[in-house]
């Protein structure tokens, strides 16, 4: 077999595999000094003569060599040992002689040149997210679109009345003005219906005022939209579905805020105001201020300003904590373009504030889990003990 036909095997059962799973790591550190025991699997088909494990210490790339633990007919098992001297230690398999020649094994496979870092294994001593949201079925809801109770709630002044069998506009300005008429007591009267489906978390996108349906605008950080049903009727879903054993998770924009938010109006209003420094303002930009993607209605967030981190995430009734804390109970939140928070030009503090954002919520709720929404790779965002997970 040459060097090209194995990087182009009939399946993945044709090529050496590592991964992250309990097959393949059998021992996991727990702190600093520990040590970590992994396991290749190459196929018979794959003849190798030995095999080491590169892994980086402090900076500095090191090696120690595999030895066979197990064989059979259709495979070899190798296995190695390396310490860890560090919180996260990225490592990757070299295989040497036989038909392979001299290759490695990293995240992407087998490769046949010297790869970069970036695609390694990692090993870490992060604890990552509660086991619950490892296992759990998340349904989506859009709070505005998913049903409507019998307590209907008046008609905001900006929105564009919608009979509900109707669909949306599409991808037209009028779309996120379009009103239904959904509610969060709608969707507690149809928990049983969630729970026969299979459900055992419920993401509820933005609850918060805005002037929108989608809700990414929000108005204020402290209230639920009163057309939702306000404070007491997220209360009583969150109650309902935890007594259904189903958890419920908010979303939160650490990103931006909406141009009616109540710090946005503070800001604009005087130019010595605190909540000034919690955008960008600059009179040379379109808008008199640095918005996301150029939307005139979300302002962007500057995670520089201490204000802003104490009021949106570290102080007892801020945005992250008190809808963690009862009477709310939420489980968790989602972060709302998070690839994008606190990165702006030459300001870059997400890992900062995704550490922050952790930190305040194992503080105010134990087992909780914030996920990300971020569509490309985001290893580098995951690597800094923040975010327990992504989303698209």
């Amino acid at each position: 077999m040459s060097a090209t036909e194995v990087c182009a095997p009939a399946s993945l059962l044709d090529l050496p595999h590592h991964d992250g799973s309990d097959a393949y790591v059998l021992e996991r550190p727990e702190r600093l000094g520990n040590g970590a025991v992994v396991r290749l699997r190459v196929p018979k088909g794959t003849e190798v003569d030995a095999v080491a494990v590169r892994y980086l210490c402090d900076g500095e790339p090191r090696a120690v060599r595999a030895e066979v633990d197990e064989e059979n007919d259709a495979e070899t098992w190798w296995r190695a040992a390396f310490p860890v001297e560090n919180p996260s230690v990225s490592y990757r398999w070299l295989l040497s002689g036989g038909e392979v020649g001299y290759g490695w094994v990293n995240g992407l496979g087998l490769v046949l040149h010297d790869p970069p870092d970036s695609d390694d294994f990692v090993v870490s001593l992060d604890p990552g997210g509660p086991e619950w949201h490892l296992r759990t079925v998340v349904y989506e809801i859009f709070p505005d679109r998913f049903a409507r109770s019998e307590r209907r709630q008046a008609q905001p002044p900006w929105a564009v009345a919608r009979e509900w069998s109707e669909l949306p506009s599409g991808r037209d300005p009028q779309t996120p003005l379009e009103w239904y008429g959904g509610d969060l007591a709608g969707i507690e009267e149809r928990l049983d219906h969630l729970q026969a489906l299979g459900a055992t978390t419920v993401y509820l996108t933005p609850f918060f005022p805005a002037r929108s349906t989608h809700r990414y605008d929000a108005s204020s950080f402290e209230r639920v939209d009163p057309y939702l049903g306000g404070d007491d009727a997220l209360a009583a879903l969150v109650a309902a579905a935890h007594g259904r054993g189903i958890r419920v998770l908010g979303d939160l924009t650490l990103n931006h805020s909406g141009d009616a938010h109540e710090w946005f109006a503070a800001a604009r209003g005087a130019p010595d105001a605190p909540e000034r420094d919690f955008y960008f303002f600059d009179d040379d930009r379109p808008l008199g201020y640095e918005a996301w993607l150029g939307v005139r209605t979300l302002p962007k967030l500057d995670h520089r300003s201490p204000g802003l981190r104490s009021r949106l995430v570290t102080e007892r009734d801020s945005a992250v904590r008190r809808w963690l804390r009862a009477p709310f109970d939420l489980d968790g939140w989602r972060i709302d373009v998070a690839n994008m928070a606190g990165r702006f030009r030459d300001v870059d503090s997400t890992g900062e504030l995704a550490r922050a954002v952790r930190a305040a919520m194992a503080e105010t709720r134990r087992n909780t889990v914030v996920i990300a929404e971020h569509a490309h790779d985001a290893r580098a965002d995951l690597r800094g003990g923040g975010w327990h997970g992504t989303m698209g």
